[in-house]
């Protein structure tokens, strides 16, 4: 097996994206569409790690799907010779790792709204919705309400102490082909209309209508 933590230059190449196939068992479902969002505002930072006899993704499926939505020429992948089940293994602990990691939810709200205070939320994943919901779930853990949610309540038992405290949500799913265009206009909106949050736009536009 390819150790990644020896300087091995020549396992790294710029290959055409399409060239690249995704990984059939891959389990993880991700947002395409967030993604080609960073993409298009961060750039293209990171390396595909691919198996070279196959040359299935092993990590980074989703950008190499973005990539492709975006036509790009080309992106740096990294070449390990494995076998299948090394392979999978890989492919597992990418994104396994991940989940066992967890947030410093003071030092995230902190650092988004540092980027909101300069407009610069989009691309980074989160938008004034996502801010909105990590200020309120701070603040509920700081009143009465928060007395109410035991650890790991369900979503049933969330719900109930969000209803109690007044607020709602609507959940609205759009097609991949039009999900990055509404995610620039919304966020254009709030900048237009010196308002914060997506529902703020949906109302004030709303109310305009009326």
């Amino acid at each position: 097996m390819a150790l990644i933590g020896k300087k091995q230059d020549n396992n790294i190449e710029n290959v055409d994206p399409k060239s690249l196939e995704v990984h059939p068992d891959n389990p993880r479902q991700g947002d395409i569409g967030a993604i080609v969002t960073s993409i298009e505002n961060n750039g293209w930072f990171g390396t595909l790690v691919a198996q070279r006899s196959t040359r299935q993704v092993l990590a980074g499926n989703h950008r190499l799907q973005a990539a492709i939505a975006l036509d790009m020429q080309d992106v740096p992948v990294y070449w390990v010779d494995v076998d299948d089940a090394e392979a999978k293994r890989i492919l597992l602990a990418d994104n396994r790792v991940s989940d066992l990691a967890t947030w410093d939810d003071t030092i995230l709200v902190s650092l988004l709204e540092s980027l909101a205070n300069d407009d610069a939320l989009l691309g980074s994943g989160y938008d004034g919705d996502d801010l909105d919901a990590l200020l309120y779930d701070a603040q509920l853990n700081e009143t009465s309400l928060g007395n109410l949610l035991q650890d790991n309540p369900t979503p049933t038992e969330r719900a109930d102490v969000i209803e109690a405290a007044g607020i709602r949500s609507v959940i609205m799913p759009f097609p991949m082909e039009t999900y990055n265009e509404v995610v620039g206009m919304l966020a254009a909106a709030r900048t237009d209309l010196k308002v914060d949050t997506n529902a703020d736009v949906l109302e004030k536009l709303l109310r305009e209508r009326q």
